[in-house]
């Protein structure tokens, strides 16, 4: 079970599945149940930087982009943006979406809902397709968890963009 701990204001651990969280511990034996996308994007930036993941809650600002470069070529690049109440998660190459990506929008009560997503070989629809796009966001916090993205020294850098005024 993925152990949230309260350190971060207005990120309680107990908040229901869905609000984003703090994770405490992450291992491959961690029951991913209740890991969200919202839990593995909030962690990374607070562990990263707290004053990065207070700009990036912060929905007074409306754009805000974090982009964590590889230094290693064989692997992807990390991008998490926020765009108004809509947030884009994935992994990247020379600009472009590549394997994973998945959209949220943040409701009024702090819920984070998935609204798309694909993967190289997986573009949901139907019935499932809340599911599948929740399996998205587990499987791209799992890898932000398990990898330590917010780690700098395994970085080429990580870069963030912050646009305070509205267009």
């Amino acid at each position: 079970m993925v152990h949230s701990i309260d350190v971060y204001e207005g990120l309680p651990a107990s908040a229901p599945v869905g609000h984003p969280h703090i994770v405490a511990d992450f291992n491959e034996e961690t029951d991913k149940d209740n890991l969200r996308g919202a839990d593995g994007i909030c962690t990374m930036l607070y562990k990263y930087n707290p004053s990065v993941l207070r700009d990036f809650l912060d929905l007074e600002i409306p754009v805000i982009e974090i982009v964590r470069h590889e230094k290693r070529s064989s692997r992807y690049d990390l991008i998490i943006a926020r765009q108004e109440r809509v947030v884009t998660c994935g992994f990247i190459r020379d600009g472009e979406f590549v394997d994973l990506r998945v959209d949220f929008g943040i409701k009024e009560e702090g819920l984070w809902v998935p609204l798309s997503g694909h993967t190289d070989f997986i573009h949901p629809t139907g019935p499932n397709r809340g599911e599948i796009l929740d399996g998205f966001g587990r499987q791209l916090a799992a890898q932000i968890m398990y990898h330590k993205l917010w780690d700098e020294s395994t970085a080429k850098e990580i870069k963030v963009d912050i646009e305070r005024e509205r267009p």
